[in-house]
């Protein structure tokens, strides 16, 4: 794939999915001919056309979809770049569940997964603990099946303290069936943010930067 392509003046992430689902299945690697790009271009068209792979089969028996392979540029810091991508991957894997499996009891599994994976430390206020300390956090979700929680992970000991709050509200009907059905429909979304935060923290954790970093997500059905 020749970079004399004008991908200057555009964002390069959306330049490296377009290259992605415009060329055949294959094996791809980029290669430039006239001018080296800067690094930072190299590594998001390497990022955007990952991004362009993805694939939510969860609930089918077997993958029928194929994906465009791409060799990792050597001057691509790996360790950061798949730190992204799996980070991103995760976020959008949350989201597209359905809310009777995206519970605030698979949230808090999702970050026991995480924190075991990456020597990270998840402790989760439930129950009486929870209705004493974050009072507002147990009234909305009491009346659910799935109990309401709010999880707090911790990782590094070093570096600028960084804290991640996302919003796990997994399914939000409006309280006593407030809204119309179709306002509803879409509500599984509402714990987007907690998605998104999940998938910042392992973009961090893999690029192993030196970060006090704590990621608080309150989870519940409303």
């Amino acid at each position: 794939i020749d970079f004399a392509v004008a991908i200057y003046g555009s964002h390069a992430v959306w330049d490296g999915a377009s290259i992605a689902d415009n060329l055949p299945i294959g094996q791809w690697q980029f290669a430039c001919i006239k001018k080296e790009p800067p690094k930072d271009i190299i590594e998001f068209l390497t990022l955007g056309w990952s991004l362009a792979q993805y694939r939510f089969h969860n609930y089918r028996a077997k993958s029928s979809s194929p994906i465009n392979c791409l060799a990792i540029p050597k001057d691509v810091n790996d360790t950061r770049l798949l730190g992204q991508v799996r980070g991103i991957y995760l976020c959008r894997d949350l989201i597209n569940q359905p809310p009777n499996h995206m519970t605030p009891t698979t949230l808090e599994a999702t970050m026991a997964s995480l924190a075991k994976a990456y020597r990270a430390k998840l402790k989760t206020y439930d129950g009486k603990a929870l209705e004493t300390d974050f009072p507002a956090i147990n009234i909305v979700g009491r009346a659910a099946e799935t109990a309401p929680r709010l999880m707090d992970l911790r990782w590094g000991k070093t570096g600028p303290k960084i804290t991640l709050i996302g919003k796990g509200i997994t399914f939000d009907s409006g309280g006593l069936d407030l809204k119309p059905s179709k306002s509803m429909e879409m509500m599984k979304k509402d714990m987007g943010g907690a998605a998104i935060v999940l998938g910042l923290a392992i973009a961090l954790m893999a690029s192993k930067l030196n970060v006090q970093l704590r990621v608080l997500v309150a989870a519940a059905e409303n």
